[in-house]
Formats: structure tokens, C-alpha cells, sequence
């Protein structure tokens, strides 16, 4: 590599003229800063020996508005301590009645029976019943009862007590087949009563002579029947079985022979 010539560095060398200009500028702008500064510490310096005095201004309330201001945050804490501490009076809600769920729920036919009514249901009380009775006369009569439990399903059986006896023509047309009809005979059925004083589901219960058919010659004429509910504390029973007893007389079966002829 060739090496540079010491002509060529010397060539580019600031000039000794150049040197002392810059050195004079050098020292020019160090003494204006100089200046500079003994100015600005004149200036602050002169302030502090002005002797000036501090005043100093008191800007809090006076002592009797200290205390107003005191008094009243105190007596509003404690008129909301008061309205806090008193509650409103409790309200009363209307009492309701609430239906209780524990009550008995009789079924449909069902009829409330007193000791005495029992006592009178007793079975072994019922009298056997003589012939010679009239004619259309049936057993028992005003609604009584007497037993309990002769009815189908168990249910009560009242002695039937007539609106209207039977008429010779209602039963005739089904005496034809019986046997029997004299004086003394007699026919018992049990029926269900319904409105109008009607009768039906009527069932064959006995009869004199056995086999004589009266009892059997008796329900089927029973749709024509008129016979009173039975009546408990003075209310009809509709709805409920009847006993009815039918004695007859020889008159009766001469008027049903002659009814089939």
C-alpha cells in the first residue's frame, strides 16, 4: 500500500491566524458568561437585603361559627338516630279463614244415624207379622225403620209407608200366573225410592205360601207403585230402599181371575 506524502497533512493544518481567532472568541464568550452570572446573583441577592417582612392571612372561620357548624351536623345525627331507631307499627293482615282438609266425606246415599235410630234398627226387635191384614195394606207404615243392612251392598231398609195403595186393575195383569192369593197370603219385596214418589230396582224378599209366586207377581207390578220417601229429622230420603209388605184377600185373586178372563 503506498504511504500518504507529510506535504499533503501539512496542507490541510489550520493556519496560526484561524488559531487565534478562535482563541480570542474563546475568551470573549467565557467573560460574557461571567458577566452573566454576577448580574443574576445581583439581582437575588438585593431582594434578601430589602429587609421586607412576611404577612401572613388568616382565612378560618371565626371560633362562634366554628361551634354553630359543630352544633348542627350533631343535632341532625341525632334526629336521624331517632327516625332509625322508631320503626314504623307493624300492619295486621285480615284473618282468613282457612278450610280445614280434615273432614269426613260421606259417600253418595249415605245417611247419618243418631244411637236411638240405631237402637230401633235392631233386628231381633222386628215383630213377625200376622195375617188378615187389608186389603193394599202395607207392613210398618210412617217411614220407620227397622234393621240395618238388608239392603244390597248392606244398605238400610225403611218400611214402606203408601202414597197411593195399588188398585186392583195395577195389579191384575200379573196375578194370572200366581198360585195362592187367599185370605192370610201375603208378599214382601224391597225397592229403591225415587222422585214422584216412585219405586224401582225392586227385588222378591219372601211370600206366603213359598212358591205361591206372589212375591214375584208383586215386583213386576211394582213400577206402578206410589210410595212416601222415608223421612229422617223431618228431610225425604229419596234415594233410599223401602220394604214393602202386600197382604191379600180372596176378593183380591177373584178380581185378578176375573181381570184375566
Amino acid at each position: 500500500m503506498p504511504s500518504v506524502p507529510a506535504v499533503s497533512a501539512a496542507r490541510y493544518a489550520p493556519s496560526r491566524r484561524d488559531r487565534a481567532v478562535s482563541f480570542v472568541l474563546a475568551v470573549l464568550t467565557g467573560m460574557f458568561l461571567v458577566f452573566v452570572l454576577v448580574t443574576m446573583s445581583g439581582v437575588v441577592g438585593g431582594g434578601a437585603d430589602a429587609g421586607g417582612q412576611l404577612v401572613a392571612i388568616n382565612i378560618a372561620p371565626p371560633a362562634a361559627e366554628k361551634a354553630k357548624a359543630k352544633a348542627l351536623p350533631k343535632q341532625d345525627e341525632k334526629r336521624e338516630t331517632v327516625q332509625t331507631v322508631t320503626p314504623p307499627p307493624p300492619k295486621r293482615l285480615p284473618h282468613v279463614d282457612v278450610p280445614s282438609k280434615n273432614q269426613v266425606e260421606w259417600p253418595p246415599g249415605f245417611i247419618h244415624m243418631s244411637r236411638t235410630d240405631l237402637a230401633k234398627a235392631d233386628i231381633s226387635k222386628i215383630k213377625p207379622a200376622g195375617g188378615g191384614g187389608s186389603t193394599g195394606a202395607a207392613s210398618g207404615g210412617g217411614g220407620s225403620a227397622e234393621g240395618a243392612g238388608e239392603g244390597p251392598g248392606g244398605a238400610r231398609v225403611y218400611n214402606a209407608e203408601w202414597y197411593r195403595e195399588p188398585t186392583n186393575a195395577e195389579l191384575s195383569p200379573y196375578m194370572h200366573a200366581a198360585r195362592g192369593g187367599s185370605s192370610g197370603d201375603w208378599a214382601m219385596i224391597i225397592c229403591r225410592t225415587v222422585e214422584r214418589f216412585h219405586v224401582e230396582d225392586c227385588r222378591e224378599v219372601d211370600e206366603s205360601p213359598r212358591g205361591s209366586g206372589l212375591a214375584r207377581a208383586l215386583r213386576q207390578a211394582a213400577w206402578q207403585f206410589l210410595v212416601r220417601p222415608p223421612r229422617v229429622d223431618g228431610k225425604a230420603q229419596v234415594g233410599t230402599w223401602v220394604r214393602i209388605r202386600f197382604d191379600f184377600k180372596a176378593a183380591k185373586r177373584e178380581d185378578a181371575a176375573a181381570g184375566a178372563d
